[in-house]
């Protein structure tokens, strides 16, 4: 290998190769970027609501359209378990019950222990 003749025509090698993956990342990129919908959601088909059942498992409820889909999703895949016939309304989260103080339950727990004068083993109910 010490002729210069091969030196160079290992450079030549080396720099053909480094074209070629500048080409082909390039090229990458712009069919990535060509993809319609991936980018920008698509406003036709978007997750209404979410509820994990375990690590590996949850319901989703997704809006296609005009149309809901109740899809189950785990180790196995995606399954439609339920086709709504008319759409639900989303609520923002934690808009079921009125949030309590943490501080405001913490003194009405204090409150009621010390009229009772005793511990006793009853939970206590923050609503």
């Amino acid at each position: 290998m010490s002729d210069p003749l091969s030196w160079s025509s290992m450079l030549r090698v080396l720099a053909g190769l480094g074209l070629v993956l500048v080409v082909f990342y390039l090229l990458l990129r712009v069919l990535k970027r060509a993809q319609p919908g991936l980018a920008s959601g698509r406003a036709d088909f978007r997750v209404v609501a979410s509820l994990a059942l375990s690590p590996r498992e949850r319901v989703l409820l997704v809006q296609v359209g005009e149309q809901q889909l109740l899809l189950g999703a785990g180790a196995q895949g995606l399954r439609c378990l339920h086709v709504l016939p008319q759409a639900l309304e989303a609520k923002p989260p934690g808009s079921g019950m009125p949030a309590v103080p943490f501080a405001d339950w913490l003194r009405k727990a204090v409150a009621s222990s010390a009229s009772s004068g005793a511990c006793s083993g009853s939970s206590i109910d923050p609503s």
